[in-house]
C-alpha cells in the first residue's frame, strides 16, 4: 500500500526549494576559510578552475573564477594542501552546494599568511597606515641612506640609477641581512642608527623579490613600528611590483622595486639644470621688461618742456641703466657656471665613493662564513675560523691563522 500525500504540506518546485536552500546557505556562510587537499583539479579553457577540497572524512566542490585565480602566486595541483577563502553557494542546475574561492594559498605558508593578515589588521586598527603619518620626501636630497644587503641586486640598481640620474646625491649604505634569522633585528637597528646619525635626508629600505618566507622580515611588527617611529622619511622598496609587505604599508612612500625607489628619491640632474635655466630666463625677461618700462617713462619725461635742458643728464642715466642691464645678464651667466661647476664637483665625489671603484684600487671586504657578516676587527674571528674576501673581480676564502 503506497503512502498517501499529505494535503497540509506546501507544494514547491525543484527550482523553488533549491533557491531557498541557496539563500539560506549564502546568508549563513558569506565568508569562510577552508583547509583541505585539492583533488579532481581542472583548469578550464575559459580560465576558470574547478576542483574538490577534501579531508579524510568529507569533500567539498569548489570553483575559482578567472577574475580571482589570475592573481594566484602558485600553480594548484592535485594532492596539494591549501587554505581557501571564499563563500558557500549553490549551483542550482545540479542542486550542489559549493565553495566560491576568492583567495587561496598553499597550506605550507598558511601560518605566515594568517600572521600577515592578523598583523595588518592590528596595525590598521591602530592607524599606522593612515595618510596623516606619511612624511613628505625632501625635494632636493643631498644624502640618501640605503638599508639593504651589500651583495644583492637592489643596491646595484640604486647606485646605477642614481649615478646616472642624480650623480650629485651621496649614497650611504648600511649593510643588513634581508632574510632569515636575525634579519628583522638587523633592519630595526639600521633604522635606529640612521635616526641617530641624522645626516641623511631620506631612507630607502628594501630588497629584491622573493617568496613570502624570504620577505618575512619586512612583515614583522618590530620592523613596522621602527619605520613608523623613524624621524626620517622612509621609502619601502620590498619585492617586485606584485609583492606588498607590512613595511610597504607603514612607510612614507611605497616603491614597487628598488629601481623605482631610486627614480623617486631625487629629481634628475638634467631636470634641475633645465629648471635653473628656465628661472634665469624668466628673471632676465622680467628685468628687461621693467627696464623697457623705465626707458619709455624717461622718453616721455624728456619730451616735456621742463626737461628739455637736462636731456643730457637723462641720457647719461639711460646709459647707466644699459650698463646695469649688461652686468645683470653677465651675473646670471656667472651664477649658472658656478652651479654647474658645483654639480660637477659633486659628481666626482660620488665617483670617488663608488664601492666598486674602492675595491678596484686594491681594497677588499672580509666576511664571516657562513653568515657573511662584515668583519671589522681581526679579533672578531677565532683562530682557524673560515672567512671570505670580496675583491673587485672575485672572492677568496681562507682560514684565520695565529693573531699577529
Amino acid at each position: 500500500m503506497s503512502a498517501a500525500v499529505k494535503n497540509n504540506i506546501p507544494l514547491l518546485s525543484v527550482s523553488e526549494i533549491t533557491g531557498r536552500i541557496k539563500s539560506l546557505l549564502e546568508g549563513t556562510f558569506p565568508e569562510v576559510r577552508i583547509s583541505g587537499e585539492i583533488s579532481n583539479f581542472t583548469h578550464h579553457s575559459s580560465g576558470h578552475m574547478y576542483f574538490t577540497l577534501k579531508d579524510n572524512r568529507a569533500e567539498l566542490r569548489a570553483v575559482m573564477f578567472r577574475g580571482n585565480n589570475q592573481f594566484l602566486r602558485f600553480t594548484p595541483e592535485n594532492g596539494m594542501q591549501v587554505l581557501a577563502d571564499g563563500r558557500i553557494s549553490v549551483y542550482e542546475q545540479r542542486g550542489q552546494y559549493q565553495l566560491i574561492v576568492q583567495g587561496m594559498v598553499p597550506a605550507g605558508i598558511g601560518a605566515l599568511y594568517l600572521a600577515f593578515e592578523a598583523l595588518k589588521k592590528k596595525l590598521a586598527a591602530e592607524g599606522l597606515f593612515e595618510q596623516r603619518w606619511k612624511k613628505p620626501l625632501p625635494p632636493y636630497p643631498s644624502r640618501v641612506g640605503v638599508i639593504t644587503s651589500p651583495t644583492g641586486a637592489a643596491i646595484q640598481d640604486i647606485l646605477q640609477i642614481l649615478g646616472r640620474r642624480a650623480p650629485h646625491v651621496e649614497v650611504i649604505l648600511r649593510p643588513t641581512l634581508v632574510q632569515g634569522e636575525g634579519a628583522a633585528d638587523d633592519l630595526v637597528q639600521a633604522l635606529e642608527e640612521f635616526a641617530t646619525y641624522g645626516k641623511v635626508d631620506v631612507l630607502i629600505i628594501g630588497r629584491g623579490g622573493g617568496s613570502l618566507e624570504d620577505l618575512w622580515p619586512f612583515n614583522e611588527e618590530k620592523v613596522a613600528r621602527a619605520i613608523h617611529a623613524c624621524p626620517l622619511p622612509v621609502i619601502a622598496a620590498v619585492g617586485h611590483e606584485t609583492d606588498f609587505s607590512i613595511a610597504d604599508m607603514v612607510a612614507d612612500l611605497r616603491a614597487p622595486t628598488p629601481s623605482a625607489a631610486a627614480e623617486l628619491v631625487a629629481p634628475a640632474r638634467s631636470d634641475l639644470v633645465a629648471k635653473l635655466d628656465q628661472q634665469v630666463l624668466t628673471m632676465t625677461r622680467i628685468l628687461r621688461h621693467r627696464l623697457e618700462q623705465i626707458w619709455q617713462d624717461l622718453d616721455h619725461l624728456t619730451s616735456r618742456y621742463a626737461f628739455q635742458q637736462p636731456e643730457k643728464r637723462i641720457k647719461r642715466h639711460m646709459e647707466y641703466l644699459d650698463q646695469l642691464n649688461h652686468q645683470l645678464i653677465q651675473s646670471f651667466g656667472y651664477f649658472v657656471k658656478i652651479r654647474t661647476s658645483h654639480l660637477s664637483g659633486l659628481w666626482k665625489k660620488l665617483e670617488a665613493l663608488n664601492p666598486q671603484d674602492i675595491l678596484a684600487r686594491g681594497y677588499s671586504i672580509a666576511y664571516t662564513l657562513p653568515e657573511r657578516r662584515v668583519i671589522r676587527s681581526a679579533r672578531a674571528l677565532e683562530v682557524g675560523a673560515p672567512f671570505e674576501l670580496q675583491t673587485a673581480d672575485g672572492r677568496l676564502r681562507a682560514n684565520k691563522t695565529d693573531d699577529l
